[in-house]
C-alpha cells in the first residue's frame, strides 16, 4: 500500500514538474513575441534602439571589411534611415548615443564611398534631413595585436579586445588554442556542471560546409584559419526547472573562451549561432552533434595582420544600474 503510495506521488511531482516546465516555455514564448523587435515595426523607444543599433552595426562591419566593397548594403542603409526618421517623429529622445552614433555611421559610410569613387547625393540629402546630431562614434577604427596580452590587466584586456575580420595566413597554434579553452574551463556554472564543450575545426572544407550555413560571415568567412564550436550538454541541465539554463552557462564560457583567446594573443570573432532550422539540422550532420547538444555559438580564430587591422568601433552604451 505504502509503495503505491510513493508511486502516486512521484507520478504526480513528474506531472507538474513537466506541466509547470510548458508553462515557463509557453510564458516565454508570449513574453517573446510581445517584446522582441522587428526592423521597421518598433513600438517602444527600446525596441528602435536595438533595431537601430543593429542595423548600424552592420554598416559598421562593411566599413571593416579588407575588400570593401564601395555602395554595400543599400538595404539596411534604407532601413536604417527610415528606422532613425520613425523613432524622431515618435517624439523620442534624438540626444540618445545610440540615435547620434547611427548617423556618424551614415556620415562614414557616405565618406568611405566618396573615398572608393562613389558619390550619392541623394542619400546625402536623406541623412541631412535627419533631426539631431552625429557623434564620432560610429564607423571603423584601426587595431592591432597586443604586445604582451599576457601583462594586460583585467581591465585592460577587457576595455582593449575587439573583433576582428582580417587575419594574416600564418596559421594559429592548435596547442595555444588548447591553452585558451583551458583557460576558459574556469567559468563559473549552475552547480558547477560545466555543461560545455568546444570542437577546434582545422579542416578548411569542414570549416567552409559550417559557415555556408551561418549568415554573419560574408566577406571575410574564407580568410578563418580555425573555427570553434561551442555547444551546451542538455544532460548536465536539471529538469525540473532549468530550461534555459545551458545557454546561460555556455553563454558565460563563450565570453571566456574569447577573452582567454585574446590574452593569448590570437584574434577572434564570435558568430552567432542563431540559425534556421534547416541550417541547424546541416550543421548537426556536419560536426555529428549528439542530440542532447545545442548550438551556443561560433568563433572564427586567426592570428593578426602585420601592422593594424580595420575593425567596428562597436561603442559601448554606459551601464545602466538599479540599486535597490
Amino acid at each position: 500500500m505504502l509503495s503505491r503510495i510513493k508511486a502516486a506521488l512521484s507520478g504526480i511531482k513528474t506531472k507538474i514538474m513537466g506541466d509547470s516546465l510548458k508553462i515557463l516555455f509557453r510564458q516565454y514564448m508570449k513574453k517573446f513575441k510581445k517584446y522582441a523587435f522587428i526592423d521597421l515595426e518598433c513600438r517602444s523607444p527600446e525596441q528602435f534602439e536595438a533595431s537601430i543599433i543593429r542595423l548600424y552595426h552592420t554598416i559598421e562591419k562593411g566599413l571593416a571589411y579588407e575588400d570593401y566593397r564601395a555602395g554595400f548594403g543599400r538595404d539596411n542603409i534604407d532601413k536604417l534611415i527610415t528606422s532613425l526618421k520613425q523613432y524622431s517623429e515618435r517624439g523620442y529622445d534624438i540626444d540618445r548615443q545610440f540615435y547620434q552614433t547611427a548617423i556618424s555611421c551614415l556620415n562614414a559610410y557616405v565618406e568611405k564611398n566618396k573615398k572608393a569613387g562613389l558619390e550619392d547625393k541623394e542619400l546625402e540629402d536623406r541623412i541631412s534631413a535627419l533631426p539631431g546630431r552625429a557623434n564620432e562614434l560610429g564607423g571603423a577604427l584601426e587595431v592591432s595585436a597586443p604586445d604582451a596580452p599576457e601583462q594586460l590587466s583585467f581591465e585592460e584586456l577587457l576595455s582593449s579586445r575587439h573583433s576582428i575580420r582580417h587575419f594574416s595566413d600564418k596559421p594559429v597554434d592548435i596547442d595555444e588554442l588548447r591553452k585558451a579553452v583551458e583557460l576558459a574551463q574556469y567559468t563559473p556554472s549552475a552547480c558547477n556542471r560545466q555543461g560545455w564543450k568546444t570542437r577546434i575545426i582545422a579542416d578548411k572544407k569542414v570549416i567552409e560546409s559550417v559557415l555556408a550555413n551561418q549568415n554573419g560571415n560574408r566577406g571575410f568567412g574564407q580568410e578563418i584559419d580555425k573555427l570553434l564550436v561551442v555547444t551546451a550538454d542538455l544532460r548536465a541541465q536539471q529538469r525540473s526547472r532549468e530550461l534555459f539554463q545551458a545557454y546561460i552557462d555556455g553563454g558565460m564560457y563563450a565570453e571566456n573562451v574569447l577573452n582567454a583567446l585574446y590574452s593569448k594573443g590570437i584574434g577572434s570573432v564570435p558568430l552567432s549561432a542563431s540559425l534556421t532550422i534547416w541550417q541547424e539540422k546541416n550543421v548537426r550532420e556536419i560536426l555529428k552533434l549528439h542530440d542532447a547538444e545545442v548550438l551556443i555559438i561560433f568563433i572564427g580564430v586567426g592570428n593578426y595582420p602585420e601592422g593594424s587591422v580595420t575593425t567596428t568601433k562597436s561603442e559601448r552604451k554606459a551601464p545602466e544600474t538599479v540599486v535597490v
